[in-house]
């Protein structure tokens, strides 16, 4: 069934979870990337693909604006609520590096890459104070590529799957192989890391002198 969507319902589906990723933190939960690939597996030529990605980049306009107002108006409140807590304080650490370091704008571009970070990003944005006009520019910058890229992806990806459906079960069962064990690898690194820093320092105390008696 890839491939046979009116494109125009694409695009309206993909900038509404797109609003929805930046503003609401839906992205926390639900992926862009995943949503821009699946939408681009439903396109079929250079001027579908066109549609849906402005479509797309408008919606990361409304999510980015609709997060930096919530995050100016709200400060710290959201990361400090029970939804900002859920989303793990390690994650809001990574974005406000990014939204506060000193790469500035390419930091800010660049974000659109990283999933969930993406959607924490705005927030925090306007939370530190961030002018809107140079946040904006360099979020749009970022997905303006952020979009195009994945939803190309897709439509190849979908273009292969629909001349090569004999493959797709075998090919589906590698890729889910493939997730479980980058899973169980990145817990067993993570498990370790935790290790390495609660594990008390068990090196030996240095020998106290006592003065010679007078």
């Amino acid at each position: 069934m890839l491939g046979q969507l009116d494109p125009y319902l694409v695009g309206a589906v993909l900038l509404a979870v797109l609003a929805l990723d930046g503003s609401l933190l839906i992205g926390t939960v639900l992926p862009g990337d995943a949503a821009i690939v699946v939408a681009g597996t439903t396109l079929t030529g250079a001027a579908e693909i066109a549609v849906a990605a402005v479509a797309g980049v408008i919606g990361c306009y409304l999510g980015a604006t609709g997060g930096w107002l919530i995050g100016r108006r709200y400060g710290s409140r959201v990361r400090h609520s029970r939804a900002g807590r859920w989303v793990g304080e390690h994650r809001w650490a990574r974005a406000e590096r990014l939204a506060t370091g000193t790469d500035g704008g390419p930091a800010l571009a660049a974000a659109s890459f990283l999933p969930v970070v993406n959607s924490l990003t705005p927030v925090l944005a306007g939370t530190f104070g961030m002018p809107y006009v140079r946040f904006i520019r360099w979020t749009l910058a970022g997905s303006v590529t952020w979009v195009t890229t994945y939803l190309v992806l897709g439509s190849v990806a979908g273009e292969f799957a629909r001349q090569n459906q004999h493959l797709m079960v075998p090919v589906a069962g590698c890729l889910a192989l493939l997730a479980a064990g980058l899973v169980v690898i990145g817990r067993r690194a993570r498990a370790s890391r935790t290790a390495e820093v609660s594990e008390p320092d068990r090196s030996p105390a240095p020998e106290t002198v006592s003065p010679p008696p007078r």
